[in-house]
């Protein structure tokens, strides 16, 4: 049938071709060559695509003021010029836009094209660039400016970047410049049905996207050989992830915004439209498919987003279920299944040297079990390589302040953090968790040093994992001074799960509970039922030149042993319905007897 249908095509297409040239060997054609041209292009348009105009240039008065805008906000990012070399530009990744080349990523415009801008129409869906300067772009280092900006000054920023900065183009060259636009607000999404899912997962085999983003989308297929068009290196989105999509919207869930990705691709990355290579279904299918990939509750229900940080809302307590018997290593054991997983946020170092500027590892998922004698972590994140060191480490692990050089890069050289994201020594994926010694010691609200305790009076307990598969304890006493290693408490630790599988990092440590007869207190982190305990973690990306103090952090979380559930609990129900059903039968026994005049 498939055939039969493309041959009818062929032949619809070919008689069509006949047609014009046999017309205009006879001189019958109704139009001029010209107009045959534009008739072609016309036909070319691909489906859920329109033919729009230009906007107007704004006015001079409205430029000059966006000019002021732009040099009190923006200039420290995108430069002087606009070419993306600012001030902060090298500390940045990915790097800021360069405006020069008019290349915008985000847009409801065909391949190749300029975004919507009209300074006189900040409507959704028709003024791509208003909507990423007033939602920002989740996932970089561009920031919402609605509330810092009003309406008009995002306009008037615009419209001086549209017309001064963009240098190679001009938003109003008719003769140069088309406008074809997806009509994404006229087209109805496909129902996210088990079968449009499955064509989609199968489509991007077909397409060749897990060649970048991965077997599994979490953005490890091409991990290291992409670069954007000005020769810097980026990475695929991790569809898990929708939350850092470009051109989100604060809506990450919508499958909307993932349909226009598809079908129009992202100027300056090897992202292409699939426009023309796929119909409109075929891109529903897909965006269903990537969609359903993003985490989400135990329910199937899409993570509560936080406005302010256009991230999934955080619950700073870690709850950690009691089970009987021995700690299951298995992920999709039941006992874990039924487990709370928290998101946990997290931050480059840039507190003390060796700063992380730009770290790659954004988040981690934890989970926790424990049972009458240990309590179990569960550390999940994503890591797009499987880093582990090459011979001896240059340094001690018990050092803290290791000798890796922190960049000093000059703008617009090749010494950028953009430029060497694939060139570091490359040492051990790694997680951590910190504790402290003394937590019921600390007067509220004093917690210990963040980094690595405060003193000998206050220490932290740090448990340390690496790729390389050594796990470590640690005693830390203060920022600036090494780690005592702990080698009797190393003996007490176990690993119960390593892997890493598809651009996913699964982590499973073990450690004692401790107690008040046999615990050494002025060692060990005890871990009390029913208390919040302050916990701390740490990640290494072993391919980001992470190491010592290199590495990303976790605010102030709280691990929290839940109390288990009494089996009165599960009696006292049954005793009671019993009790309400022997006194309903009593009453019922009364009334049938006083009817028949008898008493009891």
């Amino acid at each position: 049938m498939e055939y039969e249908m493309r041959k009818n095509m062929m032949n619809t297409s070919m008689g069509r071709k006949a047609g014009v040239v046999l017309a205009s060997a006879f001189g019958l054609a109704l139009f001029s060559a010209s107009s045959l041209v534009l008739t072609a292009s016309a036909e070319e348009v691909p489906q859920g695509f329109k033919k729009g105009e230009l906007a107007p240039e704004p006015s001079a008065d409205m430029i000059e003021a966006g000019k002021r805008v732009y040099f009190t906000k923006c200039v420290w990012c995108h430069g002087v010029d606009g070419a993306g070399d600012g001030p902060g530009a090298d500390r940045l990744w990915p790097r800021p836009r360069n405006f020069n080349q008019g290349t915008f990523k985000i847009r409801h415009t065909a391949s190749g094209e300029l975004p919507l801008f009209d300074a006189k129409k900040p409507i959704p869906g028709q003024n791509d660039l208003y909507e990423t300067v007033t939602h920002g772009l989740p996932g970089s280092a561009m920031p919402s400016w609605e509330g810092i900006l009003t309406e008009e000054q995002r306009l008037q920023v615009l419209a001086f970047v549209t017309t001064q900065l963009v240098k190679d183009r001009k938003f109003t060259d008719k003769q140069s410049e088309t406008q074809t636009i997806l009509q994404l607000a006229d087209l109805k999404p496909k129902e996210a049905t088990d079968e449009s899912r499955k064509r989609g997962s199968e489509l991007i085999v077909e397409k060749k996207c897990v060649e970048c983003h991965g077997m599994e989308g979490r953005g490890d297929g091409n991990a290291f050989n992409l670069k954007d068009d000005w020769g810097f290196s980026i990475q695929p989105a991790n569809w898990h992830k929708c939350w850092n999509f470009r051109g989100s919207r604060q809506d990450p869930y919508n499958v909307k915004n993932i349909f226009r990705t598809f079908s129009t691709g992202v100027n300056g990355t090897p992202m292409p439209s699939f426009a023309d290579s796929t119909s409109i279904d075929d891109r529903w299918d897909i965006a269903n498919f990537v969609n359903s990939l993003c985490e989400r509750d135990p329910e199937g229900n899409p993570l509560p987003i936080d406005p302010l940080t256009d991230k999934p809302k955080i619950n700073f307590v870690i709850p950690s279920n009691a089970v009987e018997g021995e700690i299951p290593a298995d992920i999709e054991n039941e006992a874990w299944q039924k487990t709370q997983k928290r998101y946990v946020a997290m931050g480059g170092q840039i507190t003390h040297k060796p700063r992380n500027f730009v770290n790659r590892i954004d988040d981690i998922w934890v989970r926790s079990l424990y049972n009458e004698k240990s309590i179990v972590y569960l550390l999940e994140w994503d890591d797009r390589t499987k880093s582990v060191a090459e011979g001896k480490l240059p340094w001690a692990p018990t050092e803290v302040n290791v000798d890796v050089k922190e960049q000093e890069p000059k703008t617009g050289e090749e010494g950028s953090i953009a430029a060497h994201q694939n060139n570091y020594t490359v040492y051990n994926d790694a997680i951590a968790m910190e504790t402290p010694v003394k937590w019921q010691d600390l007067p509220a609200p004093i917690k210990p040093r963040y980094l690595f305790g405060s003193n000998e009076q206050f220490p932290v307990d740090i448990v340390k994992w690496e790729a390389d598969g050594s796990i470590r304890a640690f005693k830390g006493t203060g920022w600036d001074k090494d780690f005592e290693e702990r080698d009797s408490y190393e003996e007490n630790l176990k690993v119960l799960k390593s892997e890493w599988k598809n651009g996913r990092w699964y982590v499973m440590i073990q450690r004692p509970l401790g107690n008040k007869k046999d615990q050494d207190y002025d060692e060990d982190t005890l871990f009390e039922m029913g208390k919040y305990i302050p916990t701390v973690f740490f990640a290494w990306d072993g391919h980001n030149g992470d190491a010592g103090r290199k590495m990303a952090v976790s605010a102030f979380y709280y691990t929290f042993m839940q109390p288990p559930t009494p089996r009165e609990v599960y009696i006292y129900p049954f005793v009671i319905a019993g009790g309400i059903v022997l006194l309903e039968a009593w009453v019922l026994t009364r009334r049938a007897n006083k009817r028949k005049g008898k008493t009891l």
